[in-house]
């Protein structure tokens, strides 16, 4: 697909949008980055990290947005979400990794550190009493670190026969759902963002609720309605998308700095505020550039070798997300252990190539064994398939050509 083709329409088959597919490594990745800059980089008392974290925190809400976009994608065509299949795959795509990888956490966190190698033990009297099972229970409701996505978007699931039965009858309002949920992000963000408000929710339960991302989901379901006017839209506007991201990133990076002497109102501050108004005209542009790199990375001018690599990195995305909080972790440990130490200028970039290559290989190899659907969120693949292909299918019959959050493909 060229940049300036219409988006082809279904065929019947679960059709994969390559393009969509290649936001999902460069979004991994962003997510790592935060991690790692909040693992090794001085986050208390440098205003730069904090300023970087801040640009690498779009992630969340491209996930939530493309989520929320290919899930209403790949019904488009359909008249009536047939509730039964559609659970049981939305629950085998998300449920069954969040609980795969809630128990993996829980064990994971309840190791002793060991001062020899490999620096752990598991202490089956720590797992196994009654306050195991208590944050055993608290972490599957309320999602270990970065699992929370999860539960954000099984909330948006629930709700999506709903949203799209209700979207769909009013074609003439979308306009201005648009316009109302970005005022409700807006308006939203200034509120949680006062320490003065006594009705603010706490940041573990506004990070956990849908209603905290309304404009990422309600404006990826309306655009997917529409995608292929919004394609034709970003691919011939790619000036204005880029200047105006810098522009918008600008201007957060100074509200971050002019924002550490405390001297701005809470809710017009970027920086720690994580659904900070000003921040949204960033992430919207981020999330925009991002769709641009996939278009440019799937087109018809790169090789056929780089655009297998690219799908082979969007297989295996969802399984680098979920595992990603086992490496960074264990890197820090190491690095204490070792007693070695790296400025967080090189350590930091050097966690996120470590991280997302290790978790890249894990997955490929799992997601060929039988636990692949509950460690990667992928359907078993081949052996004979773990090595990238020149010839890529541009539509696979009837199977689940992709799996997890970022579904792409026909129901």
């Amino acid at each position: 697909m060229s940049a300036s083709e219409p988006l082809a329409p279904p065929s019947g088959t679960r059709r994969r949008l390559d393009h969509i597919d290649a936001m999902r490594p460069v979004k991994q990745a962003a997510v790592i980055s935060t991690h790692a800059l909040i693992f090794f980089a001085p986050l208390a008392t440098s205003t730069t990290v904090v300023g970087l974290i801040m640009l690498t925190r779009f992630s969340r809400d491209a996930f939530l947005f493309v989520s929320a976009c290919m899930l209403t994608y790949s019904y488009r065509s359909t008249t009536k979400v047939a509730i039964l299949p559609y659970a049981k795959r939305r629950f085998m795509s998300v449920g069954v990794p969040y609980l795969t990888w809630t128990v993996l956490y829980f064990l994971y966190t309840s190791l002793a550190t060991r001062s020899t190698f490999p620096y752990y033990a598991l202490e089956t009297s720590r797992v196994f009493s009654s306050s195991g099972i208590r944050v055993l229970v608290h972490l599957t409701a309320t999602g270990y670190y970065h699992l929370y996505y999860l539960l954000v978007i099984g909330e948006f699931y629930v709700l999506f026969p709903l949203m799209l039965r209700f979207i769909r009858r009013h074609p003439n309002w979308h306009g201005r759902l648009i316009v109302g949920a970005f005022l409700w992000q807006i308006a939203y963000g200034a509120w949680v963002s006062s320490h003065h408000s006594v009705l603010a929710l706490s940041g573990l339960l506004q990070t956990r609720l849908i209603f905290s991302y309304v404009i990422y989901i309600v404006g990826g379901v309306i655009v997917a309605l529409h995608l292929d006017e919004v394609h034709q839209w970003i691919v011939h506007h790619v000036a204005l998308i880029l200047w105006g991201t810098l522009a918008a990133m600008a201007l957060a990076e100074i509200l971050t700095y002019v924002g550490a002497t405390h001297f701005l109102p809470t809710y017009v501050r970027a920086s720690t505020y994580v659904f900070s108004p000003m921040i949204i005209p960033y992430n919207i542009g981020a999330i925009l550039c991002v769709y641009l790199l996939g278009v440019y990375l799937t087109a018809p001018a790169r090789r056929a070798r780089i655009r297998a690599m690219v799908q082979s990195g969007s297989d295996n995305s969802y399984g680098v997300y979920l595992s990603q909080m086992v490496w960074i972790p264990a890197l820090v440990r190491l690095r204490s252990a070792s007693g070695v130490h790296i400025p967080w200028q090189v350590a930091a970039p050097l966690a996120l190539v470590i991280v997302y290559s290790v978790g890249f290989v894990f997955t490929a190899l799992m997601a060929r064994t039988w636990v692949a659907k509950g460690v990667t969120g992928r359907s078993r693949a081949t052996w004979a398939s773990l090595w990238p292909r020149r010839q890529l299918p541009a539509v696979v019959e009837h199977g689940d050509a992709a799996d997890g959050p970022m579904d792409v493909v026909e129901p």
